[in-house]
């Protein structure tokens, strides 16, 4: 299973989005929500319900 790049929470197999970039790095998101704040910069630390360990 993967991980959401970022919120870290476990996604279910055939779920989610995976964004791969022109230099090769791959990055998966859980759900549009957590796309969407990855793009504007934000930190998922900051954010409560995104809870990084």
């Amino acid at each position: 299973m993967a991980k959401c790049t970022f919120c870290r929470k476990e996604a279910e197999q055939g779920r989610g989005i995976y964004f791969v970039t022109d230099d090769g790095k791959t990055f998966y998101f859980c759900s549009s929500k957590c796309r969407r704040n990855f793009k504007l910069g934000r930190k998922a630390r900051k954010i409560k319900w995104a809870r990084s360990k």
